[in-house]
């Protein structure tokens, strides 16, 4: 085990989370005025109705494919009777499925913000760090997109190396022995994450961390209040004729007593002659 291995897997997933959670809390705490989604919904709808729900729903499927992969070790499912190749199976079938997905995805957001067909409005919304979030992003769909296809024959066992690594990591004593032997495309996937953990704090992506505090502030939400559908339209034009004759009768007022400027009581058009050197 070289130093650059101990560094790799066992001190920079500690830099990446500590950066997550410090930047994120300084960000809410001081500069929450920047804590914001950037919604570019309003310059290009055509292609964000279709490219966003898919890459988000396909995001939710690989993250808790990942989580039930870190949470469910492999003597729980082995005491259940599910084989390695089993496993294997299932998690290459649905993990492919959504790859494919996100993918696909990930390309048509590309596409939309940054293609020939973008708008230069929308070209305009796009920041310097949001380009950098692309590539990093990018980067690590594709990588564990790679990995997961390299893996298809279920060659390497990945809930005996990088899930227990993982866990270990938040138990506080990594094992980087367990991500030594991975190959190419885990390691890079890993590496890329702890990247993209770190950039979060400083990327419109922060908004993610809204939906935590959400779950709480929602039940002690006031009640919003809407009208309802039948007799809608009837009401609203009932309450505007009864105000009509109020609102002329305070109009015709007003009207009466804003007088032109220099016109006098019965004195038709006649202009107020000033001194002279004095003007209006």
């Amino acid at each position: 085990m070289t130093p650059l291995d101990i560094f790799l897997w066992g001190v920079c997933p500690y830099i990446a989370f500590t950066i997550l959670i410090l930047g994120t809390v300084i960000r809410r705490v001081f500069f929450a005025r920047t804590w914001t989604t950037k919604s570019s919904q309003f310059l290009e709808r055509r292609q964000e109705r279709v490219a966003t729900p898919l890459f988000h729903v396909a995001l939710l499927f690989v993250f808790f494919g990942h989580l039930g992969g870190f949470l469910i070790p492999k003597s729980v499912t082995d005491s259940l009777g599910l084989t390695e190749e089993m496993y294997h199976v299932i998690a290459f079938s649905m993990g492919g499925v959504a790859g494919v997905a996100l993918v696909l995805g990930l390309a048509m957001l590309i596409r939309r913000r940054f293609g020939k067909a973008s708008s230069r409005r929308l070209r305009a919304n796009t920041s310097t760090m949001d380009r950098v979030l692309y590539v990093v992003l990018t980067v690590t769909i594709l990588s564990g997109f790679i990995a997961t296809l390299s893996n298809a024959n279920g060659a390497y066992v990945y809930r005996e190396g990088i899930m227990p690594w993982i866990r270990g990591v938040f138990a506080l004593h990594p094992d980087p022995t367990l991500v030594m032997d991975a190959p190419l495309p885990f390691k890079l996937h890993m590496c890329c994450w702890m990247v993209l953990f770190s950039l979060l704090p400083f990327t419109r992506v922060v908004h993610m961390f809204s939906g935590v505090t959400a779950i709480f502030k929602y039940p002690a939400r006031p009640d919003l209040v809407y009208r309802r559908r039948e007799g809608a339209a009837e009401s609203i034009a009932a309450q505007a004729a009864a105000a009509a004759p109020a609102a002329s009768a305070a109009f015709a007022g007003q009207a009466s007593a804003a007088r032109p400027l220099g016109e006098a009581d019965g004195a038709g058009e006649r202009r107020r002659e000033f001194p002279r050197g004095v003007t209006r």
